[in-house]
Order: structure tokens, then C-alpha cells, then sequence
């Protein structure tokens, strides 16, 4: 035993192993002498102290070879009790040792089976105790040998019914795709109870599959023997798994939606309620992502039309929606007579509604932010790759988001002539409406544009928006012909601008004289090259044409521009010296301080930096007027006409207000909306008729006229 020990004495070399005994035999040894004391093993459960069967604690004696090492498992030839139990005589083990030599005495416990993927067995975990003493206290095992029947079961259950099986034979095949099927009529019909539970689908596969079949290699073995005789012996049938009910009618809920025309966008159905992707979700390409309106998406799909219909009633103002009630009775009646995918769902609905109770609906009462998430339609957008680069419900939010990677996306594209830079005079083709650039599964649709590069002439581009093509493409006309008219003649025609030195002195305190002179410039060339005309050009012939004549009209466009930006800082330097702090300011009595605060603010608002270049001409040209009105405003505010003052300035702010709002909204999300701008001038107008009602008015205009033309606004 490993007891004996020799005490190495000083300056002597230690002794040799004792005579006739290999050390590699010791183990061999203590193997043997184990098979009688197997009563005496213990292991290391504390410092000092072992436990051994039975639940005995003992100590190794304190002279024994192994007292300071204290292996964490023991045999010891005798335990002696005297203040303590010891344990003498003592031999360090393997617990392996125990198992093979002591097999006849263990207690093996076995537990939490469990169906295991990758090998295809059932597996369980088994605990291994002599006499109490655990010498493996969680193993995995296979269990089908040691529970045939219960591991069958499992087997069945988790691998067979539950698809864990990965298995891709025919079989396997034909039934997963029934059951994707059938869970795909579920989440149209936004039900669960049309497939079988899986106990059902467990009495199938164990009426077929006999007995002692426990794994995945003793299940193909019987699978290939029972195919011979009936290749479809594991077919299930959609009878199999499916409970009697409705069908999804491939018609109410189609595959693929079609979007610009030709595009066809494919849609998944899920019924998750609070997930992500819980409704109808729409696959969009990136390249797709502003080209698309949100009308056709707005229409979910037919099979929930009614649905969608009836939530809708129900968001409408109560003084409107309870017209309609009960609603379910409303909407069923009414959802027929729309015509699904043409033009806006809210349009037709507050069509139809208005025609039952006589009276007008706006589509702007409907409130769509209100609906279930899954009566909206959810937007995934993906690269070229299919990977998913956002999710949402918000085309809006989805375009702000993805803005730099939808103008990388078209940067990349093999776009050819219509990629160019450098361009001082037409020399390219006439500009087609769109072009269409195929991708793989994809037909991209561009719009070519012509791009200001400033000094270095124009560059041709193809861009997403055919909005944006069309702005970029007059701003870059205009470039294109005031490179053509030469630097000699443009810095001609901003040297003799009428009273431009007189335009510049009162200009500072906004910028520069060179930037007056050049946004002067520039709204004259527009003038000269395009009037009043909103039709783009696009063709070269046309271009010539128009270039030939501003070329003669462009020193009356530049006179007729300049006058109006004149006799506007006229007045506004008049006005700026009244109101700023200093000599010549006028008296305010306490009780105007905010009105002439407000009047303060309208100037800042009315004459930013670069008003000149960035307000267009229809409006620009009423700045004199604008500007008069503001004069007249201050006049009649301080000679008694505060009350009548104060009454049409609580008219405009809210006005006002709910622009700017939205203004800051839409710069956030990317969107230029062309109403906005035209209601932000209606404002200017109605600030004419209240404020200065003898100058008279543009366009009829009123309170009434404004609200709900912002509550017509996208």
C-alpha cells in the first residue's frame, strides 16, 4: 500500500523503491487489493475531511504518506475510531476503479431523458452510487436500451412529430411542407386550432412505427425495409393534420403584391400578436424604397379589408363615427363598394361613408397610427443579398432612415451614359422619363437628372425620385446655361444690376454683396430660361430653343428680379431701423412689447439668408408687397389699433405654429412636400389681409381655408 514511507536523512541520496516492486505496478495493485474494500473508499469533501459510504466522515491519520497531499479520492485498509474516525493504511484511487471492480454493488439512478438532435437517440442523465457514496453524479447516457418504451416515445414525439428528425427523405418533405401549409392558412386566417394537436400527430407515427424503434439508425433501418413494400408508408395526408374549417382563398390572400405597376413584392403571413412581424409583412428591395407610394400597402391584403375597414370607422372623431354605429353592420356594407388597390383605401372609404350619412368625410379624420399593428402593413426592406436592413410600418420612417443607403444603392448602379461629371453644354441625349436598370430578380426603375455642380458646370445622374430628378434637373439647366452664356457676360449682368450697390449696403446684416449679386442672377436665368413654364425639359432641341431666347431676355429678367428684391430691403432696412434698439427706433409702450416681438420674428422669418435664391419667384415677387404690409401693420399697432392687432396675431400663430411643426418634421424624415410650401405662403397671404387688408390679396385666402387645407396635408 502507498502507506510505507522511508524519512530521507541528510546529505544521503533518497533510498531505491522497495526490492521486487515496479512503481508503475502500484496502481495495478491497488486495483486488486480494492475489489475487497470497496466498503472503504471515500472522497474529499472538505479540507481534512472525507465521506465515505454509507455516509461515514473519516480522516486520514496524520501519519500517513498522503496526509499533506490528501488525494481527492481514498481506499484505506482499516478506519480506526479514536477522537476522530481515521482512516489508516490509505491508497490513492481512480473512481473509474470503483465502477469496473464493484459493478455488481451500484445503484444507478436515471433521469430527465431527453430527445437529442444531432445524434438522433434519446439521452438521459445517470447517477451512480455504491453503498450511498456518489461516484458520478450526472452522466449522459443512452436510454433506449435502459427504457425501450419511454425512449420510443420520445423519439416519436420530438423527433418525428415535433420535425427534430433531420431527416430529408420524400416523407420528411411532404410533411413538413402540409404542416407549413397549414400553419400558413392559420396565420392568413389569423387562427389556431386548423392543424391537429400534436398528440393526433403522435397516434400516426405510432401506429406505424413498431416496436423497439428508439433512434434515428434503428428507424431508418425499419423505414427502408417498410418502403419496399409501401413507398408511401409515411405520408401524412392534409386530412392528417388538419382539424374541418375554413380555407384561405389564394385570392383574399395572395402571395405577392404588385407595386409600381409591374413589380411583384412577395408577402408572408404571420399570427404572432406583439411580435415584429406579426400581420402581413411586404418584402421590398432597397433600390424599391422611394419609389413606391404607400397607397397600394395601405390596402393590406382583401381577406382583411373588412377588418381594416371596420377599425378604421372606429378611429374616426365620435362626432363622425357614431353615425356609423354599430359599426361591424357599417362596414360590412360599405366594404363591397370599395375598389381594392385603386388609388388611397382612405380616399374611397370617406367616399363611400359620406355618401351613406349625406354628409362629407375627410380622409384626414381616419387615423391609421391607431389600427392593431397587424392591420398595418409591415415593411421589410432588404439588400441585394437579402439581408434585412430595417422593419416597420412606416414608409416615411423606413425612407428617413434608409436615405443613405437608398442613394449609395443608385450611386452603384451600371448606369452608363447617364453617369458624368464636367458637362458644360448639351452634349448627351435627349433625358428619358425613366430608365430601367435590371438586377438579378430585380428591374430598378432611375430617373435621370442633370446636376449643378457650381463651377464645375453639370454632371448627369440618375436618382431615385422622379421629384427629386425634376428639381435637380432645372436647377441644373440653369447652371448648364449660365456656363454657356460665358463669365464675361454673367459678371457683365451682376456689375450692372440697377441700384445693386445700394442693394448690397442694405443687404449686409444678410449676407454678402457677391451672394446677392449671384442669387440675382440666378432667379433671372430661371426666369429668362423657363417664365412661368412648370414643364421640365428633356429634350436638346427644346433646350436650344429656350437658351436662344433668354440669352435676349435675360438683362429684362435680371431688371425685373432685381426691382422686386430692391424695393423689398428698401422697406426692410426702414423697417429694421425702427425696431432695432437705438436712435430712430420707435417708442413701444408696454403693452405692444409682443406684437412688435412678433413682428420681429416675422422679418427674421420673411428675409433669412439667402431668401433671394431660396424663395421661388412666384412668391419672391410679392416681397414688396409683403414687406409694405409689415409697415402698414406697425403703423396702425401704434396708433391705437392694439386690440384689433393682438386679435389677428392669436389667428396666425397657430397657423404658423403647426407650420413650423411640420416643417421640422418633414426636414427629419426626408420628405419635401410641395403643399407645405404652398401652405406656408397662404399664411403670408392671410397675414396681408388681416394686418394690411388695402393691399389686397394674391389668392383668396381665410382661417377656415387654412385649417383644413392642413388637415388635407400628407
Amino acid at each position: 500500500m502507498s502507506e510505507t514511507r522511508s524519512i530521507p536523512v541528510p546529505g544521503l541520496a533518497p533510498p531505491p523503491p522497495a526490492p521486487g516492486i515496479d512503481p508503475q505496478h502500484y496502481a495495478a495493485i491497488h486495483r486488486a487489493l480494492l475489489t475487497g474494500l470497496l466498503g472503504n473508499v471515500g472522497q474529499k469533501t472538505d479540507a481534512f475531511e472525507y465521506t465515505g459510504t454509507r455516509g461515514r466522515k473519516f480522516h486520514l491519520f496524520p501519519g500517513s504518506g498522503l496526509f499533506s497531499r490528501k488525494p481527492p479520492w481514498v481506499v484505506s485498509a482499516e478506519l480506526t475510531e479514536t477522537t476522530k474516525l481515521y482512516a489508516r493504511t490509505v491508497a490513492k484511487i481512480d473512481p473509474e476503479w470503483v465502477e469496473r471492480v464493484g459493478e455488481h454493488l451500484l445503484q444507478r439512478q436515471y433521469s430527465e431523458p431527453f430527445y437529442h438532435r444531432d445524434s438522433a437517440h434519446v439521452l438521459a442523465y445517470e447517477k451512480v452510487l455504491l453503498f450511498g457514496l456518489v461516484l458520478v453524479p450526472r452522466r449522459r447516457v443512452h436510454f433506449g436500451p435502459i427504457d425501450p418504451v419511454a425512449s420510443r416515445e420520445l423519439f416519436i414525439r420530438q423527433g418525428l412529430v415535433e420535425g427534430e428528425y433531420p431527416s430529408d427523405a420524400p416523407w420528411a418533405r411532404n410533411n413538413r411542407q402540409l404542416q407549413r401549409d397549414v400553419e400558413l392558412t392559420e396565420a392568413k386566417l389569423r387562427r389556431r386550432d386548423l392543424l391537429i394537436d400534436a398528440q393526433s400527430r403522435f397516434a400516426f407515427f405510432d401506429a406505424k412505427v413498431p416496436a423497439g424503434v428508439y433512434n434515428g439508425p434503428l428507424f431508418e433501418k425499419w423505414r427502408r425495409e417498410a418502403e419496399q413494400r409501401d413507398r408511401r408508408a409515411l405520408f401524412m395526408k392534409r386530412e392528417d393534420l388538419v382539424i374541418p374549417g375554413p380555407e384561405a382563398p389564394a385570392n383574399l390572400f395572395p402571395d405577392a403584391a404588385v407595386v409600381n405597376e409591374q413589380v411583384r413584392v412577395p408577402l408572408a403571413y404571420a399570427y404572432d400578436p406583439g411580435g415584429e412581424l406579426d400581420g402581413v409583412t411586404a418584402t421590398l428591395p432597397l433600390g424599391l424604397l422611394n419609389q413606391v407610394s404607400a397607397q397600394p400597402f395601405e390596402w393590406l391584403v382583401p381577406g382583411h379589408l373588412l377588418e381594416k375597414v371596420t377599425e378604421l370607422i372606429r378611429t374616426l372623431p365620435k362626432d363622425v363615427r357614431v353615425k356609423f354605429v354599430p359599426v361591424p353592420e357599417s362596414a360590412a356594407a360599405v366594404t363591397p363598394t370599395l375598389r381594392f388597390g385603386d388609388g388611397s383605401l382612405s380616399e374611397q372609404l370617406a367616399w363611400q361613408l359620406g355618401k351613406r350619412i349625406g354628409q362629407a368625410v375627410s380622409p384626414a379624420a381616419f387615423a391609421h397610427d391607431q389600427l392593431p399593428d397587424w392591420l398595418r402593413m409591415n415593411l421589410k426592406i432588404v439588400d441585394e443579398a437579402g439581408k434585412t436592413l430595417a422593419v416597420g410600418r412606416d414608409l416615411e420612417e423606413l425612407r428617413r432612415k434608409l436615405r443613405v443607403e437608398v442613394k449609395k444603392t443608385f450611386e452603384e448602379l451600371p448606369t452608363g451614359e447617364w453617369h458624368r461629371d464636367g458637362i458644360t453644354r448639351w452634349d448627351f441625349p435627349d433625358l428619358p422619363d425613366v430608365v430601367e436598370v435590371k438586377r438579378p430578380g430585380l428591374t430598378v426603375r432611375g430617373y435621370p437628372a442633370v446636376v449643378d455642380r457650381g463651377a464645375a458646370g453639370v454632371s448627369l445622374r440618375v436618382l431615385d425620385s422622379q421629384r427629386q430628378a425634376a428639381e435637380a434637373t432645372r436647377a441644373g439647366l440653369r447652371r448648364l446655361f449660365l456656363s454657356q452664356l460665358g463669365g464675361d457676360r454673367v459678371k457683365h449682368l451682376q456689375r450692372h444690376l440697377p441700384n445693386v450697390d445700394r442693394m448690397c449696403l442694405q443687404y449686409a446684416t444678410l449676407g454678402s454683396c457677391d451672394e446677392l449679386r449671384r442669387d440675382i442672377l440666378a432667379v433671372a436665368a430661371d426666369r429668362a430660361l423657363f417664365g412661368d413654364d412648370d414643364v421640365l425639359i428633356r429634350r436638346r432641341d427644346d433646350f436650344v430653343r429656350r437658351a436662344e431666347r433668354a440669352y435676349e431676355g435675360i438683362s429684362a429678367a435680371a431688371r425685373e428680379v432685381a426691382a422686386a428684391v430692391g424695393e423689398a430691403l428698401e422697406t426692410y432696412q426702414s423697417l429694421a431701423r425702427r425696431l432695432s434698439p437705438g436712435q430712430g427706433a420707435v417708442a413701444v409702450p408696454p403693452l405692444l412689447a409682443a406684437n412688435v416681438a412678433d413682428v420681429r420674428q416675422h422679418l427674421v422669418d420673411l428675409l433669412p439668408r439667402g431668401f433671394v435664391a431660396t424663395t421661388p419667384w412666384a412668391w419672391l415677387k410679392h416681397y414688396p408687397r409683403y414687406l409694405k404690409a409689415i409697415d402698414l401693420r406697425l403703423k396702425k399697432m401704434l396708433n391705437a389699433g392694439a386690440t384689433r392687432d393682438a386679435q389677428a396675431m392669436n389667428e396666425v400663430r397657430p397657423l404658423w405654429k403647426r407650420y413650423l411643426d411640420r416643417r421640422d418634421l418633414n426636414a427629419f424624415r426626408g420628405v419635401d412636400d410641395p403643399a407645405l410650401t404652398q401652405y406656408r405662403w397662404l399664411i403670408e397671404e392671410l397675414r396681408v389681409s388681416l394686418f394690411a387688408q388695402e393691399l389686397k390679396t394674391a389668392h383668396p385666402v381665410s382661417v377656415k381655408r387654412l385649417e383644413q387645407m392642413f388637415v388635407e396635408l400628407k
